[in-house]
């Protein structure tokens, strides 16, 4: 759906609220503002300086640790304030009125954005909401297996330990090698760890770790004439990564949007393929995918029309466009970081298997990863987030614990090359 598309149905389904109408037109005018721009600069330094301008960023921050969360463009914080404001004058007409149909339209265009059907996504607040109503939904028994791996997220780790407590289920960690050294290497671990009491397997679509790209794809092919359940942690793909769910063959994805898409906090959706549904039979689910139905209760409307104009703003852009600069910016990391004596980059090379998050570990005789984090900050006013090995929702009977003392770097359009040398200066001033 292009962008004009869905903001001519945002202004029908909002033909009973005038207010909101016009909130929708004067998006789309600045929408089109930011297309004219962008077609009168080619791709370079002066296009990405024109999208660095529509960020509130304060500009004495560098932030790099978008992997945590991500700062939202300033047209989607103004239509979030905007959408709030006007529904509170009449909100029992406006939350289930057109705004209602309105929310339905963002809904469509959030299927759309990762290559799904409407009836199979539903918006919910974040990753773990939807980790969480999969694993209840599947009905585990005692003895049945979880195959999932020591790099995931506690969020897309903890309801399937919840099953273990609770239900007697079998989780099993599939220890990551550091680096990865290719994607057959990755797909013959899967392989070998498959049992015949495995009935589902759960993985990052991207690394929180170490930024590595599952070859998802491939593992749908181990899993699926099987019978198991693929369920992947899609926290941190949507945004970064040109996401198509049917190419990637997964039964269930859980994301959040607040992180690379760029949508208002407490924002995410969820994908169940449309012959999984039954098999996953959670209370959310039970009414069907919709933003309100009895199973939801009511529901956050602003920020879900703000979620649809951070979609707006990434296909302004162009996604293809927005993912080769996070590559690009991430390739610079790299390249600089790894010039510098006390770090090593562990996460993968292949480009197949790489992201816009790089990880480096720090030389424990140089830093402690933590304290020097926290200078990038304190002295720098430089985001980067401190990397784990293994999560402390790890049982050490079950994994061995690692600690690889790393920061996280994760690169995004409001990022430039000047705010990668200023880490890189940073970072040979700290480590000596």
């Amino acid at each position: 759906m292009e962008r004009r598309e869905f903001v001519k149905g945002l202004a029908a389904g909002l033909v009973a609220v005038p207010l909101l109408r016009e909130a929708a037109a004067a998006l789309g005018s600045r929408l089109d503002s930011l297309q004219e721009d962008l077609r009168a600069s080619a791709p370079g330094s002066s296009f990405w300086q024109r999208i660095g301008r529509e960020f509130a960023l304060n500009p004495d921050v560098v932030h790099l640790n978008t992997g945590s969360v991500g700062a939202a463009p300033q047209m989607v914080i103004d239509a979030l304030g905007n959408y709030a404001r006007q529904i509170e004058g009449d909100p029992v007409h406006n939350v289930w009125g057109g705004v209602g149909d309105a929310a339905e339209e963002v809904r469509a265009r959030a299927a759309a954005f990762i290559g799904a059907d409407p009836d199979e996504v539903m918006i919910t607040r974040n990753t773990t909401e939807g980790m969480n109503e999969t694993a209840v939904g599947l009905h585990l028994k005692a003895g049945d297996e979880v195959l999932t791996t020591d790099h995931e997220h506690g969020g897309g780790m903890v309801c399937w330990q919840y099953l273990a407590k609770h239900s007697g289920v079998k989780v099993r960690y599939l220890e990551i090698p550091d680096p990865v050294q290719s994607k057959q290497q990755l797909i013959d671990l899967v392989a070998a760890q498959l049992t015949p009491k495995t009935r589902v397997c759960s993985f990052s679509h991207v690394c929180t770790i170490t930024g590595m790209v599952y070859p998802m794809a491939e593992i749908a092919a181990l899993t699926r004439p099987r019978g198991i359940v693929l369920v992947c942690d899609g926290a941190q793909a949507p945004g970064m990564l040109q996401v198509d769910v049917k190419q990637l063959g997964v039964d269930v994805y859980c994301s959040s949007s607040h992180k690379w898409m760029l949508a208002p906090k407490g924002s995410g959706l969820l994908y169940v393929r449309r012959d999984m549904q039954e098999r996953v039979a959670c209370p959310l689910l039970s009414n069907g995918m919709h933003v309100y139905t009895a199973a939801t209760g009511t529901r956050n409307v602003p920020t879900i029309l703000a979620h649809g104009v951070a979609m707006d703003f990434h296909n302004a852009i162009g996604r293809e466009r927005v993912e080769a600069r996070c590559r690009q910016l991430s390739r610079l990391v790299r390249q600089e970081l790894g010039a510098i004596p006390g770090l090593s980059c562990i996460s993968p090379e292949p480009e197949e298997l790489s992201s816009a998050i790089c990880t480096f570990a720090v030389d424990r005789n140089k830093a402690d990863s933590g304290q020097l984090a926290g200078r990038l900050f304190a002295e720098h006013r430089i985001i980067v987030k401190v990397a784990q090995g293994t999560y402390a929702y790890v049982p050490e009977s079950e994994a061995r614990p690692r600690n690889y003392n790393a920061l996280r770097i994760s690169t995004h359009i409001y990022n430039n090359e000047e705010q990668i040398g200023r880490l890189a200066s940073a970072l040979r001033m700290l480590l000596g």
